[in-house]
């Protein structure tokens, strides 16, 4: 077996939470039925099956596959039986009877650069042919961005709460919750179809509860006050001056339908929007059989799909340890651990020894290797940080998947446009990512939203236990940057924006023309995928050495949600 595939029943039973292994459904995608178990979702019911690809690249051509789930997911969308809106492949609920579509690549590169398109910039620059091509279909033929996209004619509804906490993760619950008991009408809006963000991804407890059983307790306290506090599938899309959030809203249960816009004016916002996972910029990381930490972690231990038989495993810290051990407990061959870093020192680097795996330290992944005339991965190259020539290290590991990690950052493109600090009532409680922190974190901005309306909330104190990660390295975070720049690198083919198709060497060259700040940006078309920049800005943002600017209006409103919005404002 080689790639993607489900893992036996005699895993060990904290794999596959999510499934029920006696339930199998049938679902179909673009018209064909595709084998699942309840709890699947199309995500994970196509990786089960060993189909890796969804669609190719819009400039470049190459085959992709899905990297991450939830929000940080730039290209796996899918278009749900319903005919909305494109969503998120890992949002789409395999159930009985259901069925989505591919969403369409848009058009193919023409026979005459069909080579440059499957290949990439390895050998050097493209031929000026492509490159006009590409130049021209940056700006005119790339799809739309369809992040939280609506429809032209949207429902839409004004409402007004005390408090608004974006995020049902452990910090918006413990800050939902804290503010809750103060006395305050508080309303959660989460993105996903889940609570408790990462916490089943974590080992450890809080107040003697496993992470995710701890937040699903808390859901149902909010719950149980009041009816309304939580919504699921609810995602912000922007805050405006006065207070108000901007929320696009879908219905509960496995056929969500069409979205509606809610208007939510609060006194307090506490944003607990959770963290991004960083990925590592290696040349072909867009293949797929490459993914995240996270995501290999939680299609483990959610849907227990395995991202290969062979998997290296490539980080600057902690995080890649905590997928390799999973691997490893699952029963997959962990080829080798990369670590950027020269001598790593914590609980999940000593877990990781007692397990036995290979490590190897101070070492890169430059690339992928794909068996010839397919794009199955077959090996990673690898080199070490620093030395030329023999002193490189340059070598190739036989894997069939590799999963990357450059550590966690928190989500802060709400906070960033919405341009508002404590004193005029936005609170963030994301700050640090680890259980004891987020908890912590979570409850200071529950407390101090209460006290900014007037309420006094009594400190709460739960007991977390969990292994905390090393101190990030920001040495071996540079590393990876370091030996990059050189025309005709394999590092140009590294995808820095997945959903726009944009490459370290197409950042090269705008360079080399003299581009910088937003014009650089327009140029290359970074943000114009379908995430509207949502997960492809954070490789953009480490490479280019800033922040993308604060978008007013965000990119992330469509005409759709505009229209509604003014709709409710000329009616008030």
């Amino acid at each position: 077996m080689s790639g993607f595939h489900r893992l036996p029943g005699s895993a060990p039973a904290r794999f596959g939470s999510a499934i029920d292994r006696g339930e199998p459904v049938g679902f179909r995608f673009d018209g064909r039925l595709l084998p699942a178990l309840y709890g699947d979702t199309l995500a994970s019911a196509l990786l089960a099956n060993g189909r890796a690809g969804f669609g190719r690249g819009p400039l470049l051509g190459r085959a992709r596959g899905l990297t991450a789930l939830g929000l940080d997911e730039p290209f796996a969308w899918a278009i749900p039986e319903d005919g909305s809106e494109p969503l998120r492949a890992d949002d789409i609920a395999a159930v009985e009877g259901g069925s989505a579509t591919a969403v369409p690549s848009g058009a193919a590169p023409s026979r005459l650069f069909a080579r440059a398109a499957a290949d990439g910039p390895v050998a050097g620059a493209f031929p000026p042919g492509r490159r006009l091509l590409a130049r021209l279909r940056r700006h005119a033929a790339l799809p739309p961005a369809i992040a939280a996209s609506l429809p032209p004619l949207v429902e839409a509804a004004e409402e007004s709460c005390d408090a608004l906490v974006v995020g049902a993760g452990l910090a918006g619950l413990a800050a939902a919750v804290t503010a809750q008991r103060s006395g305050l009408v508080v309303r959660v809006v989460e993105a996903t179809g889940r609570v408790g963000g990462l916490a089943d991804l974590y080992d450890g407890a809080i107040d003697g509860l496993a992470p995710q059983d701890w937040a699903l307790q808390r859901a149902g306290e909010l719950s149980g006050r009041d009816a309304a506090a939580l919504a699921l599938r609810a995602e912000a899309l922007a805050i405006e001056p006065d207070g108000t959030a901007l929320v696009s809203q879908r219905g509960a249960g496995p056929r969500p339908g069409p979205a509606k816009l809610r208007a939510i004016r609060a006194g307090a916002i506490i944003l607990a929007c959770g963290f991004h996972e960083r990925p590592l910029l290696i040349a072909g990381a867009d293949r797929p059989g490459v993914l995240l930490a996270g995501a290999a972690r939680g299609l483990l231990r959610r849907y227990a799909v395995a991202p290969g038989d062979r998997v290296v495993v490539a980080t600057t810290g902690d995080e890649g340890y905590r997928t390799a051990i999973d691997l490893a407990e699952a029963g997959v061959t962990v080829e080798m651990i990369l670590d950027a870093r020269a001598a790593p020192d914590s609980a999940l680097v000593d877990r990781a020894k007692a397990h036995g795996l290979p490590l190897s330290l101070s070492s890169l992944a430059t690339g992928v290797a794909t068996a010839d005339g397919s794009d199955r991965i077959v090996g990673v190259t690898a080199c070490n940080v620093g030395g030329e020539g023999a002193a490189a290290g340059r070598r190739t590991l036989f894997a069939d998947a590799l999963v990357a990690s450059d550590g966690l950052a928190p989500r802060r493109e709400l906070a960033d446009a919405a341009g508002l600090d404590e004193a005029q009532g936005l609170f963030v409680a994301s700050r640090q990512a680890d259980l004891a922190s987020a908890v912590r974190d979570g409850v200071a901005a529950g407390a101090a939203a209460a006290r900014h309306l007037g309420r006094e909330a009594e400190a709460e104190s739960w007991d977390v236990q969990g292994l905390p990660d090393a101190p990030e390295d920001a040495a071996a975070r540079a590393a990876p940057r370091a030996r990059l720049g050189e025309s005709g690198d394999p590092a140009d083919a590294a995808v820095i924006d997945a959903g726009a198709d944009v490459t370290f060497g197409d950042l090269r060259q705008a360079r080399l023309m003299g581009l910088s700040g937003p014009a650089l940006r327009r140029w290359l078309g970074l943000g114009r995928g379908r995430d509207g920049g949502l997960a492809g800005s954070a490789l953009a943002d480490d490479v280019l050495g800033e922040a993308a600017p604060p978008s007013a209006p965000s990119p992330r409103l469509t005409l759709g949600a505009l229209a509604a919005r003014a709709r409710l404002v000329e009616n008030a």
